[in-house]
């Protein structure tokens, strides 16, 4: 399959032993996609000229002349890690993949898949500006007043947001009526809500909601959901989203419905109004709810910055950070 990938055509493929691989998409002689070609037994056709790939990036077969392959007539190759059912690829310097830096999404893994609700959207919006959405979750008592929203619970209760390492946790804990869509499940009962956010760079986070009566301390309700931002382009993201709880396959329906016409469309007018404006020059207010985003874009600024300068240290020009993210 062909995905954009921080503007790069990139091809995914499955070989018949169920590895995998990541290479450019596009033939070196003139330019067409491989993606639209034949794929048998590991091997790619480009289907302009017949040239043919391996999962390596290597033409192996040129059906034109004597046969010559020349030391050009390859592509890239990328990095490629599947766990917790997805893949993970780097686009930056090989030198510096490094496979424990993708964030622990066992959870995933260790629910029934009966209970798993997994969903994607292509949004067009800055990946950034979909991780401060969730990163700041007071918009749900605006943006979604009739589902998610707490009529003013969680806007009103301050966040608290912590560092550990690159990592950034957010939380909110209220006593309230909660979300609008459960009011009526209980009879508008008053229960003790909380909310916790972890974002992994570049765009990986994990949602928790824990819900119960007031004052008991366990919650009578485990929620957790892992939510995954990964660059198309600096102005369209590839938004994939898992809930992993009872009873929530059913409300993949409703989510998907919230976030298109409600998240998506917001985002999307935010980023028409932003155009290629970088965030900061832009001296946007900061609001007490935004502490979990700002600390998450102060460590990728640093991180990017860091492996801009370890790509010049090693004599080649500084590219954009091709931090590790699933497809």
């Amino acid at each position: 399959m062909r995905r954009v990938l921080l503007d790069r055509s990139v091809l995914l493929m499955r070989g018949l032993k169920g590895d995998t691989a990541a290479i450019g998409n596009v033939c070196p002689h003139r330019f067409a996609s491989l993606s639209e070609g034949r794929f048998e037994r590991d091997l790619v056709e480009c289907p302009y000229h017949g040239l043919r790939f391996d999962m390596s990036g290597q033409c192996v077969h040129n059906p034109h002349g004597d046969g010559r392959i020349t030391e050009r007539a390859r592509v890239a190759s990328y990095p490629l890690v599947e766990r917790h059912g997805a893949l993970w690829i780097w686009l930056g310097d090989i030198m510096a993949a490094d496979p424990a830096r993708i964030p622990d999404l066992c959870l995933l893994e260790t629910t029934d898949p009966t209970d798993r609700a997994p969903g994607y959207l292509l949004t067009k919006a800055n990946y950034q500006l979909l991780s401060d959405n969730i990163l700041d979750l007071s918009h749900a008592d605006f943006i979604h007043p009739a589902t998610l929203g707490t009529g003013g619970e969680i806007a009103g209760t301050k966040a608290r947001a912590r560092l550990e390492g690159d990592i950034v946790t957010v939380e909110w804990a209220f006593t309230g009526k909660g979300m609008a869509m459960e009011r009526s499940l209980r009879d508008g009962a008053e229960v003790d809500s909380r909310f916790e956010v972890t974002w992994y760079p570049a765009g990986v986070m994990i949602l928790r909601n824990d819900v119960g009566p007031v004052g008991e301390g366990e919650p009578a309700a485990k929620r957790a959901g892992v939510h995954i931002m990964t660059p198309e382009t600096s102005r369209t993201t590839h938004y994939f989203f898992e809930n992993a709880d009872a009873g929530r396959r059913k409300k993949l329906a409703l989510a998907l419905d919230v976030f298109e016409r409600e998240d998506g469309v917001v985002l999307e007018e935010v980023q028409r109004n932003m155009g290629d404006s970088d965030f900061w020059d832009m001296e946007p207010l900061i609001l007490s709810s935004d502490s979990g985003a700002i600390l998450a874009r102060r460590v990728l600024q640093r991180l990017i910055r860091r492996e801009r300068a370890r790509s010049a240290t090693a004599s080649h020009p500084p590219q954009k950070a091709r931090l590790s993210q699933p497809f």
